[in-house]
């Protein structure tokens, strides 16, 4: 089934990041309404700077029962949790360390092992359990993109892409903008979703916005093609591109 697609457009980043975070709190909300709990896959980058804050503070803050979500991320970067560059560390300080969300909840991404394909083996274990326990789906899937069109740690015509159907997780080696080694959770792992969300801003990605919604091409040159929820909900947010 064709997962339903809308589209908003905001006139100005501060506008797309409080729409952006006033949908993901809703969506969890109503998950923990309806299920109890609820269960989130995290991207960094922007969001990590301009979403995540709002989510960590009043009033959204208040909305969700932080006790009742589960964490995942949708993609790392392979450092160690100390480093600049970890979505995790980042995370952790613009939302997880200000909210009540239980820490055997959060799971990041075992960028401590000396072997990567050891990690995607553990973080694929942890996803299948968890998506398991979750109905078979996330909540809540918050992504960005990148000029490239790159979504996750999915590049456009990258070997990561075409892995085995089965695999929730994989190691993304030679990516085309550092670090080059990352874990990222594959188009079938991002898929199994209530609730997709592409938040996008900046004037440089306009053409791979474009591309993305397009109604025909080659999913291999746009990774967010590949990542179509079966009775979910995909939402782009995006900036106005010609402001």
């Amino acid at each position: 089934m064709t997962p339903q697609r809308t589209i908003a457009i905001y006139g100005s980043a501060d506008e797309l990041y409080r729409a952006a975070a006033a949908l993901v709190a809703t969506q969890l909300a109503a998950a923990i309404n309806e299920r109890g709990r609820a269960l989130v896959a995290l991207s960094g980058g922007s969001l990590t700077t301009r979403l995540y804050p709002l989510l960590a503070n009043p009033p959204l803050r208040e909305q969700i029962d932080w006790s009742a979500v589960s964490v995942l991320f949708a993609d790392e970067r392979y450092v160690p949790f100390d480093d600049a560059e970890n979505t995790y560390r980042a995370t952790r300080q613009t939302l997880l360390d200000h909210v009540p969300v239980q820490a055997e909840h959060v799971f990041p991404v075992p960028t401590y092992y000396r072997d990567p394909e050891q990690a995607a083996a553990i973080y694929h274990q942890q996803t299948a359990a968890l998506l398991a326990a979750h109905g078979g789906k996330f909540d809540v899937v918050l992504l960005g993109m990148g000029p490239d069109g790159h979504t996750a740690s999915l590049f456009p015509r990258h070997p990561a892409l075409t892995g085995p159907a089965d695999r929730l997780a994989v190691v993304v080696r030679d990516a085309p903008k550092p670090p080059p080694l990352r874990i990222s959770l594959t188009p079938a792992a991002l898929s199994a979703a209530r609730t997709v969300l592409f938040v996008v801003s900046g004037a440089d990605k306009a053409a791979a916005v474009a591309a993305a919604l397009a109604e025909t091409g080659d999913p291999l040159d746009q990774p967010t093609r590949l990542i179509q929820p079966e009775q979910g909900n995909i939402h782009w947010l995006c900036q106005r591109m010609n402001e």
